[in-house]
């Protein structure tokens, strides 16, 4: 199969990893792939300096714009982007368009829909809604967002949602009809996440070798939960006097989290670490005994997750809908009240008294991704819904 994927994102942190893992996973399977995006196809062999250029350019553009012109150019881009998947497609003559949707982008379907190519969908989060409710610029046009939304959605031939929330979401605020939508959670990398990776580097190089260590990696956000998870750990500490808290990423809030863990008098037994490559995450989870997502979106499926489960790291989350697509509670991780720190610490405390326990959860994590929440086996899946298609000509 000759697959176009086509994006419209700076390529960079989740997204980035996503997209590539998704484009490798394919072309892994035999198909052949062509990427249409602003900044090229994210790549690991390209050097981060290199690869950072084009997002450079394009988010300083973003960040000089007001609120209002940026939609304005999110909308323009659907003329760039129109032209430069139908030149791919005179090109490549594909099979199939695979389009990760973001704002007012109309490109792929509006194209798909004239050469009459598949396009496949793939929703990671109601946009509209989530830079009306989590970012620091909302939109100015959110009724002409959520219904730009609301037509590609139904205008794709397939869409693919990442949580059983989400497509909820999809069918009953969108009007997507439920037979055209498939829930597909994300996934890891099960041999860059292995738990064969040692964990006495990263510990010797912070200092906390003797340490039981609970760990969260990702970016330092307010809707992801650290305020949560520093409440609980102060109870776990006073409990568990060894034990150690490594929060692994930086974001916005890493002073007030810092300053936080200084005024409960826990700073001693906290590291931040700043920023780390996400190459060299799996050497930051391996360093960990427990690891935790403390706070999630109602629709989002946390790829930090899957990669704490693929490193064979027992892994403790909150208790909603989105969450249990991929983790069950006492078969391959834990789940807590979500929201509820006195929750979060109990499961805590359980692992640390019971470790044979905590390594039965782990492992079957890991088997979990390797079976089944791996790149491959999401590809194979959204390979097979096509083959199951009525088959189109390609024009």
């Amino acid at each position: 199969m000759r697959i176009l994927y086509h994006h419209r994102t700076l390529g960079d942190g989740a997204e980035g990893i996503h997209i590539r893992e998704m484009v490798a996973a394919f072309r892994d399977l035999g198909h052949e792939v062509r990427v249409v995006a602003l900044v090229g196809e994210p790549a690991l062999s390209v050097p981060e300096q290199t690869a950072a250029r084009p997002r450079q350019r394009w988010s300083v553009f973003s960040r000089w714009l007001p609120g209002g012109a940026y939609e304005i150019a999110e909308l323009g881009y659907n003329v760039v982007g129109k032209r430069a998947i139908a030149r791919a497609i005179g090109e490549f003559r594909p099979d199939l368009i695979y389009d990760r949707y973001n704002s007012y982008s109309t490109a792929a379907v509006d194209v798909g829909n004239k050469t009459g190519i598949p396009v496949f969908l793939e929703v990671n989060a109601p946009v509209a809604y989530e830079r009306t409710e989590y970012e620091r610029r909302p939109l100015r046009f959110s009724r002409l967002a959520t219904r730009i939304e609301r037509r590609v959605f139904n205008a794709a031939d397939h869409v693919f949602a990442v949580s059983t929330p989400l497509k909820e979401f999809l069918v009953s605020q969108r009007g997507v009809l439920d037979s055209r939508v498939t829930i597909v959670p994300n996934g890891a990398n099960s041999i860059q996440f292995s738990p064969a990776q040692s964990v006495g580097p990263v510990r010797r190089e912070l200092g906390i070798e003797a340490k039981k260590v609970i760990g969260f990696a990702g970016i330092l956000r307010p809707w992801h939960g650290l305020d949560l998870l520093l409440d609980a750990f102060c109870s776990v500490l006073s409990h568990h006097p060894q034990t150690h808290l490594l929060i692994v990423g930086d974001g916005v809030i890493e002073s007030a989290l810092k300053q936080k863990a200084k005024d409960m008098g826990v700073l001693h037994s906290v590291t931040f670490t700043g920023r780390v490559p996400h190459e060299r995450m799996n050497d930051y989870i391996a360093a960990m005994d427990i690891a935790v997502s403390p706070q999630a979106t109602f629709y989002a499926s946390p790829m930090k997750i899957l990669e704490y489960m693929a490193m064979g790291i027992v892994t403790v989350a909150p208790d909603m809908p989105n969450i249990r697509d991929i983790v069950c509670n006492g078969e391959n991780g834990v789940l807590f009240e979500a929201g509820d720190a006195s929750s979060l610490a109990s499961q805590l405390r359980k692992l640390l008294d019971s470790p044979a326990h905590a390594r039965e959860l782990a492992d079957r994590g890991r088997r979990a991704v390797e079976t089944d929440r791996n790149w491959t086996s999401i590809a194979q899946l959204i390979v097979q819904v096509a083959n199951d298609m009525p088959r189109t000509s390609s024009g």
